[in-house]
């Protein structure tokens, strides 16, 4: 049986995985990707707060000779990519997706079908890569295209992030050029059309709730809460602090985090590798992914460059920008959030007894409650039915964490808390305005089933604060 370590040795295995960075395992330097990432139990311990390591594109070989999980750069030297990040998600058993693989995976297979589906009425045909967790979904826009300069025409930067772009640090090796940045951020603004289809194409045919990020829900019949997410929160942070996994690649997650999935999960389940999927059949990917000797042979009969659609692209951006959800970004952008200097008047002034203690917890104690997406939706739910911009929401998030509530020293120092702030209230806000979500949970009863109920019977409703959608 092959360790890690071996299995990377093969040389389809190292080029396919070159191939998902842009390039060739012979001159690694000369992928696109801007950076690599390490990942694994063979970083434990050291000085980092998670075992990762970032590397230049040399450190190509070093990752694949430690048996490290390998994962490259969103951010890309000629091209925008666009990505989607379909996982299962249970907050009651969270190992459930490592103890019965197939059981979960033939949960998530009608959203990735519905997923294809939605792709192919642009005449895309992503790269379908099956992660430990679910899939990614790749393409890529070359940069200067008419496509390209479509999305930058999108895109809108937030002072803050503006300022880091500018900047070296870091993974800023060199600084992000403004333009790459702002189609990045339109790549953002109509991934989150395509979630939108992608949610209501398979709300007919999923067996699970299919949510933006990784939202609570409820019990679904009695079960556990369990979800599918389509996340997009790689729009939400600076295009040089996120990565993807390569194809090919390792995942030995379970193994890191065995706090989460429990020790006879970690020290069960083999380690398995990212495979794309083309082609096979749920079971022919279910049966490979746990045999290293079979994944190299199917590497063998693959490629793994992330395919570009910058002709066919241009057809979901226009039915974007023909959509609700475009009309509401233009309203959100409209608006300017109070400057910082003022928010000892503002934001953080206004008085908090308007809303219900659930919501107040979180303002209060933000640190770490406000970081939680379902506290921040509720927030966003309850702040738009009292009239209030949801850019001057995004500030009040942002207000709080810029605070002094023991975030640390470098905390938004690499990430930006105006950019995410902005792209959580954008998210939850645009769900409302286009008629996705139906606020069908937005009640007291499915909050404290969540787990999210601060005060039971504290005489406040959550279904009396109901924004219509209208702008």
């Amino acid at each position: 049986m092959l360790t890690a370590r071996e299995y990377y040795r093969d040389p389809e295995v190292q080029e396919r995985i070159a191939e998902y960075c842009g390039g060739s395992a012979q001159e690694p330097e000369l992928c696109t990707a801007e950076y690599l990432v390490g990942y694994g139990e063979a970083l434990i311990g050291t000085p980092a707060p998670e075992p990762y390591i970032s590397t230049p594109k040399k450190g190509f070989h070093n990752i694949l000779d430690d048996g490290l999980d390998i994962f490259r750069s969103l951010w890309d030297r000629v091209h925008t990519l666009g990505v989607l990040d379909v996982e299962y998600f249970n907050m009651d058993y969270p190992g459930t997706v490592y103890l019965d693989q197939v059981g979960v995976f033939r949960k998530i297979e009608p959203v990735y079908s519905a997923i294809m589906e939605v792709y192919s009425r642009y005449g895309i045909q992503p790269l379908v890569i099956m992660t430990g967790q679910g899939y990614h979904f790749s393409f890529q826009i070359q940069s200067g295209t008419k496509t390209d300069l479509m999305l930058e025409g999108l895109g809108r930067l937030i002072d803050s992030l503006e300022g880091k772009y500018r900047v070296n640090l870091s993974k800023r090796h060199r600084h992000v050029s403004l333009r790459h940045g702002r189609s990045f951020d339109g790549m953002g603004r109509v991934m989150e059309f395509i979630a939108h289809e992608v949610i209501k194409a398979a709300a007919s045919v999923s067996p699970l709730p299919v949510m933006l990020t990784d939202v609570a829900v409820g019990r679904v019949k009695g079960g556990p809460r369990e979800a599918i997410s389509v996340d997009l929160s790689c729009f939400g942070d600076p295009i040089y602090m996120r990565d993807l996994r390569c194809a090919f690649s390792t995942h030995q997650k379970h193994k890191v985090q065995r706090h989460k999935v429990g020790d006879a999960i970690a020290e069960g389940t083999p380690i398995q590798v990212a495979i794309p999927r083309g082609k096979l059949a749920l079971d022919e990917c279910m049966a490979m992914r746990r045999h290293f000797r079979n994944c190299a042979e199917h590497a063998k009969n693959t490629y793994c460059f992330i395919p570009d659609f910058s002709v066919n692209f241009k057809k979901a951006i226009e039915d974007y920008k023909g959509s609700e959800l475009h009309k509401f970004h233009r309203w959100f952008d409209s608006e300017k959030q109070d400057p910082w200097t003022v928010w000892d008047k503002t934001y953080r002034a206004f008085d908090m007894r308007i809303l219900p203690p659930c919501v107040q917890h979180s303002l209060r104690v933000p640190n770490d409650n406000l970081l939680k997406p379902t506290n921040l939706q509720t927030l966003t739910r309850c702040l738009l039915a009292l009239g209030w911009h949801p850019q001057h929401i995004a500030g009040l998030v942002r207000s709080k964490w810029e605070g002094n509530y023991g975030w640390g020293p470098d905390r938004w120092a690499h990430f930006d808390a105006g950019s995410r702030s902005s792209f959580y209230v954008r998210l939850f806000s645009g769900l409302m305005a286009a008629g996705v979500d139906k606020l069908l949970d937005h009640n007291c009863v499915s909050h404290l089933e969540k787990g999210f109920c601060w005060q039971p019977n504290c005489g406040y409703s959550l279904g009396m604060y109901h924004w219509n959608g209208k702008f």
